[in-house]
């Protein structure tokens, strides 16, 4: 059977066939890409996160031991005996 610009009806079904082989194809492309872009962002983040928990606990023991100096600083000023 003839359509309308002389094409066949199964090479109408063969070209959308093509393109959808195409479409499917760059689909796929465009997913692979997308994946290993957020592969770069977890482990970008992995590493961030990793620094502030460094960090995090290096200003917990700055903040322990600054306590710790006032209050030895404090009891000496007052001396022994004005602390009671």
């Amino acid at each position: 059977m003839v359509i309308k610009g002389g094409a066949t009806i199964a090479g109408c079904g063969a070209v959308r066939l093509l393109r959808n082989r195409v479409s499917a194809q760059q689909a796929r492309e465009r997913k692979k890409a997308y994946l290993g872009d957020l592969e770069v962002k977890v482990k970008d983040l992995e590493k961030k996160n990793s620094e502030l928990e460094e960090r995090h606990s290096t200003l917990q023991n700055e903040n322990q031991m600054l306590r710790q100096i006032l209050k030895n600083t404090t009891v000496s000023r007052r001396g022994p005996s004005e602390g009671q």
